[in-house]
């Protein structure tokens, strides 16, 4: 089954946050996300995502010039062997990046291929699933304060959502949250690596009494898995951190640092699913609990849904904001806090057209 064409298709979603300071794409709300198409000639596409947060014209640039053209002509059931030589061939722009990013949504494409290749859906391609629907976590926005933060915690908690996710830096707003939700919703914290050792072991403690369920990136570098560690033997939080990792070998350091107790790779940015699948037979040989990072609205986070399913993750993310279209169709879309597992082959569902023609980034 060789590849015959490969297209990247930019999109950019106008969504609504509800008083979130984020800004995605610009001064305008838009969630930009880079669609990665691999057609066959045995009529059989398959779709990937490029992780783009910030980066999305340059990141379609480095995939149209770099990445596309080395995959014309390839058997496109050779998964291993087209991201090992993809990897070995742009190895000179490091193994976390722009181009690792890129040849994550090849990889996601081509399992997309072999599911449908064998009329299977990818969750039981990767070894089957009891569960027909996963719950989500929201994983919400910034905002800033006490009271907008519970505000928008109370309003998820409606929704359906058994667990949120803050994405702040100010202590008080996990106060505050907690005291909105009350102690049956489970809640997060994703600093995004602002602090010091010594910034995050102070604010660790000020935060243990509101039971959060993990501290996610609290340090800078996020590489210093060293600092990590201590932190995560100075408090009773669990510590949570990964999505900034590259390849197993980071993961491998990370679990012999005892940096973690939740490891969240993710496959748009970490190589892929057939380097995620490997890195889950790690964390559970270190009894760290895999929980895979996902800040996609597209192919990525459909992916992640069967990725999820097959391994029983326990918890899987989803950007709490409301999009003007579902770009993988209502199918992926979440209900009370939930979202259905595609039953059909490969991905089990495909980009919504009308999406593609109205937000498409030409």
């Amino acid at each position: 089954m060789k590849i015959t064409s490969v297209e990247s298709i930019l999109l950019a979603i106008p969504y609504e946050d509800h008083g979130g300071l984020w800004r995605l794409a610009g001064a305008h709300k838009r969630f930009q996300t880079l669609l990665v198409r691999i057609d066959t000639d045995q009529g059989i596409s398959g779709w990937g995502e490029v992780f783009t947060k910030n980066g999305e014209q340059a990141l379609k640039a480095i995939f149209d010039t770099h990445v596309a053209p080395a995959l014309i002509g390839r058997d496109a059931t050779q998964i291993n062997l087209i991201k090992r030589d993809l990897e070995r061939l742009h190895h000179n722009f490091g193994r976390v990046g722009v181009v690792a990013f890129c040849v994550s949504a090849v990889d996601l494409a081509l399992w997309d291929i072999l599911g449908k290749a064998a009329n299977l859906p990818l969750y039981r391609l990767l070894g089957g699933s009891a569960r027909n629907e996963l719950p989500l976590y929201a994983s919400m926005v910034r905002y800033g304060s006490g009271p907008a933060a519970a505000k928008a915690c109370e309003r998820l908690a409606r929704e359906g959502y058994g667990a949120l996710k803050l994405h702040e830096v100010l202590v008080e707003t996990v106060g505050a949250s907690r005291a909105a939700i009350g102690p049956d919703v489970a809640l997060m914290l994703d600093t995004n690596c602002p602090w010091t050792l010594a910034e995050a072991k102070r604010n660790a403690k000020l935060m243990e009494p509101h039971n959060l369920l993990w501290l996610e990136e609290p340090t800078w570098p996020p590489e210093n898995v060293h600092a990590l560690a201590e932190l995560r033997r100075s408090t009773s939080i669990p510590i949570a951190a990964g999505e900034n990792a590259g390849s197993l070998i980071d993961y491998r350091i990370m679990f012999e640092a005892g940096a973690v107790d939740v490891v969240q790779p993710d496959i748009a940015k970490a190589h892929g699913l057939s380097e995620a699948i490997r890195i889950a037979a790690l964390a559970d040989a270190f009894d760290v609990q895999f929980m895979p990072h996902c800040f996609m609205i597209g192919a990525g986070y459909a992916h992640t849904i069967h990725l999820a399913a097959a391994l029983n993750v326990p918890l899987l993310e989803r950007l709490a904001v409301d999009l003007a279209a579902e770009p993988m169709g209502d199918l992926v879309k979440p209900r009370n806090g939930k979202v259905a597992v595609p039953q059909g082959p490969g991905l089990g569902c495909e980009p919504d057209v009308d999406a593609i023609r109205l937000y498409r980034v030409q």
